[in-house]
Parts: C-alpha cells; sequence; structure tokens
C-alpha cells in the first residue's frame, strides 16, 4: 500500500500532539526544529527500517491535534488516552470503512526531544494487502533546526519525496484531504 508509510508517520506524530489540552496531565509539547522518524514493524529488517523527516513547530503540533481530534470524533466509537509522568497511553476503536481498526499503544516521551512508541493494531476484516493484525514501534528524536528551504510541516519520505502535512490537512474542493506534494 503506497500512503501505508505515510500515513504511520503521521499517525505516530499525531499521537504526540493530539491528547495534549484534553487531558489533566499533558505529554510535552514538542520541540521546533527538524525531527528523524525510524519506523520498525516485524516485517522490516532492522538495516531496512525507514527514516523519514518532518519539520515541526508549535502551529504544526496545533493543526495536528485540531486535525486528530475532528477525525477521531467522526471515525472513532472509543479512543481513550492516559498520561502519567513521561508515559502515555492510547487504545481506539475506529472504523475505516467496512473495516473496524482497534489499536493500543504506549508512548514514552524523554524530555520534548525524543520518544519511543509501540503500538499495535487489529483490522477486521484486514485492509487490502495489510496483515489482520500489526506491531509497530516508532523511534523519533528532534535533530536540530529545520533545513534551509522547508517549511513548517514539510516531511521527506524515505523514497525523498517532500510532502507538507499542513497542506494535507486543508479540505480539498470536495471536502476530502488531498495531499500536496513537492518535488
Amino acid at each position: 500500500m503506497r500512503s501505508q508509510p505515510f500515513a504511520l508517520v503521521i499517525a505516530a506524530l499525531a499521537a504526540a500532539t493530539l491528547c495534549r489540552g484534553a487531558l489533566g496531565a499533558e505529554p510535552p509539547v514538542l520541540k521546533s526544529g527538524l525531527w528523524e522518524v525510524v519506523r520498525a514493524s516485524v516485517q522490516t529488517p532492522p538495516d531496512r527500517r525507514p527514516v523519514t523527516t518532518m519539520c515541526l513547530d508549535e502551529s504544526v503540533q496545533a493543526q495536528m491535534r485540531e486535525f486528530g481530534t475532528g477525525a477521531t470524533k467522526e471515525m472513532c466509537s472509543q479512543n481513550e488516552r492516559n498520561v502519567e509522568g513521561n508515559r502515555m497511553t492510547m487504545s481506539a476503536t475506529c472504523k475505516l470503512g467496512q473495516t473496524t481498526m482497534k489499536t493500543q499503544s504506549v508512548m514514552t516521551f524523554s524530555g520534548n526531544t525524543s520518544y519511543h512508541l509501540d503500538g499495535t493494531a487489529t483490522y477486521d476484516p484486514p485492509l487490502p494487502n495489510m496483515p489482520k493484525e500489526s506491531k509497530t514501534s516508532v523511534d523519533a528524536k528532534w535533530v536540530g533546526p529545520c533545513k534551509a528551504g522547508q517549511q513548517p510541516g514539510d516531511v521527506t519520505l524515505e523514497t525523498g519525496q517532500t510532502l507538507n502535512i499542513k497542506q494535507m490537512m486543508k479540505p480539498g474542493p470536495s471536502g476530502s484531504i488531498q495531499p500536496a506534494m513537492k518535488p
């Protein structure tokens, strides 16, 4: 599935930002700048883990929270988050078309400059070209200021393709989300 890597990156970054302001205890606001995100799954050999980067600032985090909150209200019948110290646990039951997706994840923050996420998702019925269950881990860390020419929200995939998540979260002419890709 071509959009799966980008969706996983966005899910991990969104998880880090979605619950801010919605809970008594809050995870940190992530440090503005360039973030490196490394994903791993059972199917990914350790030497082939995809690395994605994102230029992040507080406006991107705020927009991701707003977008994620709206999406979960529309798609999820259950969505729970709990923050204790530097750990956030999340579970959700959501509909993706005819498929029910159940997720559980634990995210551990190291201040506002890195986090680790372990997550499991089950799909009933499975989505096309995807297993019934997937386990993913994500390690993200701040690596410095955004590169020259980058805008907040720019995500560079392991393929070298750059998309801007702020533009992607804006509804297109039909109300659907439209990818905004850069050369």
